[in-house]
């Protein structure tokens, strides 16, 4: 099992497993959101806490609704708006607790039609500022 949840944790979810490839899309709404799309089998992946918590926003071909945290605003995830299709169409892999993204393909599909994406670095990693201090671990979710 695999947990992901939004800054605040009032959205949470479960995925049976991590997955092996993540989506980069450039469209004119995903590379506002920044998300890096999973999508999961139906049935393998669950909101366990925050059903309720979340906003909502129906764009262009009107058959996704992108949910976002109400209370922090972190874009959690994609629902398909015809009933015969799954509840959580696709979930924002950057919610994931513990993803190692050197264990996950990052798939680019150019639906912006401008063959530009943010996902890549011509440096490694800056440190992190020494004032931010260790990660908060009191809240397993986080």
């Amino acid at each position: 099992m695999v947990r992901a949840a939004c800054h605040c944790t009032a959205v949470r979810f479960e995925l049976a497993q991590a997955p092996t490839w993540v989506l980069d899309c450039n469209c004119t709404i995903c590379r506002r959101y920044g998300a890096l799309w999973t999508y999961p089998e139906a049935g393998s992946a669950k909101i366990v806490g925050g059903a309720d918590a979340t906003d909502t926003y129906i764009w262009g071909d009107r058959e996704l609704a992108f949910h976002r945290c109400s209370t922090c605003g972190c874009i959690t995830h994609m629902a398909a708006l015809d009933p015969r299709g799954p509840q959580i169409y696709g979930i924002n892999a950057r919610l994931i607790l513990d993803l190692d993204p050197a264990h996950v393909k990052v798939r680019q599909k150019d639906n912006g039609h401008t063959g530009v994406f943010w996902t890549h670095s011509s440096a490694p990693p800056e440190a992190s500022h020494p004032s931010n201090g260790p990660p908060d671990t009191s809240n397993e979710w986080r």
